[in-house]
């Protein structure tokens, strides 16, 4: 039985590290549209918001279908609330796009404001080992924050599509790095053992 499965598990490693190229493949393409996105941050921003605002209304769907499936239940009428609720939020961000970066910016910039506050002030107050790492990442959360909020409503032009390139450029090494560090378990696998 232990035998079956390692022999499983082997064939399927062998499976990631034949697709190594794929991989690569990908982390360049992430890096490439990482890059496209810092360039044209203006319209990377839009793109955001106009994708949370469709994911949001998918999500309403979801739940008006999971209220379909739960009828004589007593969250029928929550389920139904959330999910017009969701539908309605998701299709204003796609409408206005411009107003939901608005909002979007400085709600995110309230929020590493009040985390990284929040952070500086559990490192200290804990102390745990290397606290004073924690402590300097929350004041920096809290300088991010700060910045965010002094160049509002300007930095809502700029920032969600910055911060989707820099997420795609970070992938994209991730991927290549997934990659290059199996391609040579690849070729070493492929080479005949000999006796």
């Amino acid at each position: 039985m232990m035998t079956e499965y390692a022999g499983e598990l082997l064939q399927s490693i062998r499976k990631i590290q034949g697709r190594w190229g794929w991989y690569l493949f990908l982390g360049v393409l992430l890096i490439a549209l990482g890059v496209l996105a810092i360039i044209y941050e203006s319209t990377a921003t839009a793109v955001s918001v106009i994708v949370l605002g469709t994911l949001i209304i998918v999500a309403g769907v979801a739940k008006l279908i999971a209220m379909f499936q739960s009828r004589g239940a007593g969250h029928v009428i929550l389920l139904l609330l959330l999910g017009a609720l969701d539908i309605v939020v998701g299709w204003m961000l796609i409408q206005y796009y411009a107003a939901g970066s608005l909002i979007l910016t400085l709600l995110l910039a309230v929020l590493f404001v009040f985390t990284g506050f929040y952070g500086f002030v559990a490192a200290m107050w804990l102390q745990l080992p290397n606290y004073g790492w924690y402590a300097v990442l929350g004041l920096l959360t809290i300088v991010l924050g700060v910045l965010l909020w002094m160049q509002w409503p300007i930095s809502a032009i700029w920032f969600v599509g910055f911060t989707v390139g820099l997420y795609l450029i970070f992938g994209g090494v991730t991927w290549i790095a997934f990659a290059l560090k199996i391609k040579p378990a690849a070729s070493a696998t492929s080479r005949p053992v000999s006796t």
